[in-house]
Parts: C-alpha cells; structure tokens; sequence
C-alpha cells in the first residue's frame, strides 16, 4: 500500500466552488476519515482521488505517481484504486466469489484466491455460492470490501458506506471493515458524515465545511480541541456557557457560573466555555445546583437536561443507575479541563447547545 498526497486541490460545478484548495496526506497503511455534512463537498473529493471526476486544479498524488496534476490525468482503470460505494454496489446476477473476483484476470479467478478473500474480509466460506440478496447488510459490505481489496489496490475508498445500515449493526459493520482493512495493512480514505464512524474507526480525521478543511488531526484531538465552535458543534455534544478568564490566573483557569474551571489551553477575557456532557457529574455534595429539565435513556446511559440558575442549559452523561426525576434540585460539578474560545467567535448566547446532541456523534444510541 502507498502514501496519498492531496495538495490545492479545486473543483467548481457551474459558477459554484465545490471544493476550494485543499490538502491532505493520507499515511500509508493508515485509515483517514472526511468528515462533514451533506452537500460540504467530501464524495466529490472522494470521486476526484478514483479519478471519475478531473479537478480544475492542484495535485493528486499515490506513492510516486501523479495521478492528476501537471497536465496529466490517469484514468479510473489505471490508479490501482479501490472503490467501495454507498451500500456497496454489488452485482445482483453474480454470487458472493463471482462479485470478489469480477475485477480480476481470468488466470487469477482460482478458488484459493477467492478462499483467500473470503478469509480476508471475514466471510464464511459457505458463502461464497449465496447471491448479494442472501446476505445480511454487513456481509454485503464485507463483500464489497473484499471485491474491492482482491486485485491489490495502492488504496482503498469508501463512500459513506455504512449509510444504509441501522444502528446497531452499522456500528459492528464499521468494526469489522476497519479490522478487515488493518489486517490488510490498507490505506484507506472514509467519507462519511457521521462523527462517531469517523472517530472511532479512523487513524487522522478530516473535518470538511463547505468545501474546505477545517481540521485535520487524530481523532482523539478533534473532539478534545476542536479548532473553533462551529467544528465542536459538529463534533460530538456540548454547551457553551459564558466566562471570563481572571488576570491573575494567567490564562489557565476560566470562571464560569459552574466554578472555576481549568483551562486545556491558555485563553484570556471574555470566553465562550465548551462543556461535554460527559464533563458533568450530578453529585448531590456538588456546591453548583441545578434543576432536572428532562432525562433521556439511550440503553445502559441516559443524558440529564439541567438548567442553572441563570437559565442557562447543561447536559450530563452517565450510566443509567438511578436517575434523577425531572423537577428535581441536583448538585453538579464539571470534571476535567475545557476549551475556551472568543466569545465573539460562537455566535450563540449564554448556554447555548452545540446542537451535537443529536445522532451518533452525541449521545449513544
């Protein structure tokens, strides 16, 4: 597997930008996730690095050969790309071994190598007969992963490719394809749109907004320290509160109607505190009190809605051994340090939800 080197990458449909000169470097044997909501340009991208669609400008380069740049262009055919599209695109006719080894030649359809691939993508070998209509939702994935892997690519695309799932198997499908291209030693590039694939099943994580990356770090440190409100919004859940950075404590503590707080970078004046649900304990000794607005179950965990004195909002994540009732006066207390931004740079009042909340990337589902 090869290294992928993206560099000022533009592309316009019409009058509109689509893409606006990007960059990105996707490590060899590494798994890299696009993440953004519909429409912000990411399959475009996708379809740019499998050569389906040509860019008006920049570079797209796989280990040492210039696939677009320069005056060149190397046809889809020609990359040594593979390509796993939305809900995997297998041929309905052929069965299970037919589809895997379709894009091979001939003198390599062989029943080891298809017994290989089957292995690979950790498909019984029983299967191999079954047409795509036999299968479940995540073998069908697997399959295609698997057609996709056979001839060797230098790297591996998924377009949103567990879309079509429901919840609970998407999240052991995404499990099983991440493994599956692990032990394959892949470099893969994933788009999705949803913040919990790209966080858990991905080495480095893109974060595209209308056309333009916005952040570009491991996954650990998107949602620890997401580069500005809009980016933490999208990422994961959360409340802004108001605060203000004391002279006296050099920029590492922030005082907020929640306490004071330590700061996960220096910050000073004026601020807008980003708080994780999962940051916020309901502890009935805590000295800030709150009043229970509601309290959502999601399974083994539930998310308190709790309103401060002020008015403003929080909400608290936890196990869902006993729960508090609505109405009821809680002690709470935040655990950990928060990020601060310029309290110009949010845009929201005083406790305004993130919106992250909502979907995968917020609470569990």
């Amino acid at each position: 597997m090869s290294d992928v080197d993206i560099r000022g990458i533009s592309k316009r449909y019409d009058a509109k930008p689509v893409l606006v000169d990007l960059d990105l470097h996707v490590p060899s044997g590494s798994i890299t996730g696009v993440l953004g909501p519909s429409g912000c340009g990411k399959s475009t991208l996708l379809r740019i690095v499998a050569g389906f669609v040509r860019p008006d400008a920049g570079t797209v380069r796989i280990g040492e050969r210039v696939l677009d740049g320069h005056g060149r262009h190397v046809p889809a055919q020609k990359r040594g790309v593979g390509y796993v599209p939305q809900e995997g695109a297998l041929f309905p006719h052929l069965t299970v071994a037919q589809n895997i080894l379709f894009g091979l030649p001939r003198a390599e359809r062989t029943g080891a190598r298809r017994d290989e691939q089957l292995d690979l993508a950790e498909l019984e070998r029983d299967l191999a007969d079954r047409y795509p209509h036999e299968l479940s939702g995540g073998q069908q994935q697997r399959v295609a992963l698997a057609r996709a892997l056979a001839p060797g690519p230098e790297i591996v695309l998924l377009d949103e490719p567990f879309s079509s799932l429901d919840t609970a198997l998407r999240a052991s499908a995404g499990r099983t394809v991440t493994r599956v291209l692990r032990n394959a030693g892949a470099t893969a590039l994933l788009v999705t749109h949803d913040q919990g694939e790209a966080l858990s099943l991905t080495d480095q994580v893109a974060v595209m907004r209308d056309g333009r990356f916005v952040q570009v770090d491991p996954p650990a440190v998107v949602y620890g320290a997401p580069v500005d409100p809009t980016t933490a919004a999208f990422v994961g859940g959360g409340t802004f509160v108001d605060g203000i950075v004391p002279d006296t404590s050099g920029g590492t503590t922030v005082e907020t109607e929640l306490g004071r707080l330590p700061l996960s970078t220096p910050a000073n004046g004026s601020v807008r505190v980003l708080v994780r649900p999962e940051q916020v304990e309901i502890a009935h000794d805590a000295p800030v009190k709150a009043q229970v607005l509601a309290v959502d179950y999601h399974g083994a965990q539930i998310v308190v809605e709790l309103a401060l004195r002020s008015g403003a909002v929080v909400h608290a994540r936890g196990p869902a051994t006993q729960p508090p009732a609505a109405g009821e006066q809680v002690g709470i207390r935040v655990l950990g340090a928060v990020r601060a931004y310029p309290r110009s740079s949010t845009g929201a009042g005083s406790g305004a939800d993130t919106g992250g909340l909502a979907g995968t990337g917020g609470v569990p589902e």
